[in-house]
């Protein structure tokens, strides 16, 4: 499904700021039906880019393509894949460069959780939270940045998480899944130093999305000092625009401040 008008709401203002403007660029964000994915979507759909929404779930793709092309005015398009099934990520990607042109920024944002430690996380569920949050991630770089490397042109974000860095107990899959995406995302940013395409890695804390209302449900806590969404977007929009900055191999928090 495709959307986007001629014209721009007079709320969409940042892609007339020179610093920020995409205009002429396409980018995939996966995981980008809700949450901090959707506001992802819509920054980088403000500041002029052509956006495609990959979701496991099409309706909630379809959805938030159809309002984000409506309020922006940008190009936008949605594909459903199981970003854990490489054959639905490719094919996915076929659809999304058939309708918005060759991929120059890719999101890698899908991720799930699930409560468990280390002790008593059963084979399947430790799978499934690597299949999605670390070998899904794998999947889509491997379809995408060839063609960025070919071109010598590209920026790829990993959507890690704090988690990955400071442990913690109950979230053994989950935490473990982000410390590996954080190491593949700098080894990628090594790999591809040299080829025109920039890798960075963000790292935010809680955020108002509904895998924090999960997590809360489930564990407890109060949501009151988790970040919002489309702040996060904002200083991930940071890293991609102006396009011709060449900063990678960043691993950044939910404020913008490199982690060590």
């Amino acid at each position: 499904m495709r959307s986007g008008g001629a014209g721009q709401t007079a709320g969409a203002t940042l892609h007339t700021k020179q610093s920020n403007n995409l205009t002429g660029h396409t980018a995939v964000v996966t995981g980008g039906g809700q949450g901090l994915g959707r506001a992802i979507a819509e920054a980088l759909a403000t500041a002029g880019c052509a956006v495609a929404i990959l979701d496991v779930d099409a309706d909630r793709a379809a959805s938030a393509s159809r309002e984000i092309g409506a309020t922006t005015g940008a190009a936008t398009c949605a594909v459903c894949a199981d970003v854990a099934v490489k054959a639905q990520v490719d094919a996915a990607i076929d659809q999304v460069c058939e309708a918005l042109g060759e991929i120059d920024v890719l999101i890698n944002n899908a991720g799930i959780w699930r409560h468990n430690t280390l002790l008593d996380v059963d084979e399947a569920e430790w799978g499934r939270v690597f299949a999605v949050n670390v070998t899904g991630a794998l999947f889509c770089v491997q379809r995408v940045a060839p063609a960025m490397k070919r071109r010598r042109s590209g920026k790829i974000i990993q959507v890690a998480s704090i988690a990955g860095v400071n442990a913690g107990v109950g979230w053994a899959a989950y935490q473990t899944s982000k410390a590996a995406m954080i190491m593949m995302s700098q080894i990628l940013a090594a790999e591809l130093a040299d080829h025109g395409v920039q890798v960075n890695v963000v790292c935010p804390g809680a955020i108002r999305t509904a895998m924090l209302e999960q997590i809360v449900a489930t564990e407890g806590g109060d949501v009151a000092q988790a970040a919002d969404a489309g702040k996060i977007a904002e200083m991930i929009l940071g890293l991609i625009a102006p396009f011709e900055q060449t900063t990678t191999g960043q691993v950044v928090d939910r404020d913008g401040q490199g982690i060590s």
